[in-house]
């Protein structure tokens, strides 16, 4: 399979991503030309101050925590990450859709890749009583 068909792939999985249910959010990063998907659980790792939370686990290398923190913080701050709308499972032509995206948002997928992380164990935290 070549990159522009994994990338397709990518884009029809996160316009199918439902508009209410949010456990995976899909984007693509102008800046390093790389689309993108952040975890819900992902936020996790993190405390209010940005940094890895001490009571966080997590299996990722130091360089992964350290673009998905970057990207975290840039995201509704910075117009070089582009949210992927969110469809549903609806009737709709998807690869069309796709094609919209990247046409509006003039992305090149013969410059673009995909960010592939190694996959997280489970996040460990420990919560305290109030």
């Amino acid at each position: 399979m070549t990159m522009q068909e994994q990338i397709y792939n990518w884009l029809i999985e996160g316009l199918r991503q439902s508009p209410v249910k949010f456990s995976e959010v899909f984007y693509y990063d102008r800046r390093d030309k790389q689309f993108f998907s952040i975890l819900m659980t992902d936020y996790f790792l993190f405390d209010e101050k940005g940094d890895l939370a001490e009571e966080a686990k997590s299996v990722y290398t130091a360089d992964t925590l350290k673009l998905l923190l970057d990207r975290v913080r840039r995201i509704n701050i910075d117009n070089d990450i582009v949210a992927l709308p969110r469809l549903g499972d609806i009737e709709e032509n998807y690869l069309q859709r796709a094609d919209s995206f990247l046409n509006l948002n003039a992305i090149s997928i013969d410059e673009a890749t995909i960010w592939i992380v190694e996959d997280p164990e489970p996040i460990v935290f420990k919560i305290n009583k109030i």
